[in-house]
């Protein structure tokens, strides 16, 4: 995963930062929301980012 890659254009939120919050903590999409700021401007990037979501706890699940 490109960590530096922008998950969130309008909060400038990167994968690494959202892969950040699952590490520290963060369950839901709302926690990883809170947590990052992604997904509270324009919203678009929502259903994007839950798949993300789900994909980072896979991944570190399987670590």
């Amino acid at each position: 995963m490109n960590r530096s890659k922008e998950a969130c254009h309008c909060r400038n939120i990167t994968y690494g930062m959202i892969e950040d919050a699952i590490k520290n903590g963060a369950e839901t999409f709302q926690e990883v929301q809170d947590a990052t700021g992604a997904a509270k401007g324009c919203g678009q990037c929502k259903e994007f980012l839950s798949c993300l979501i789900r994909d980072i706890k896979e991944e570190i699940n399987n670590q």
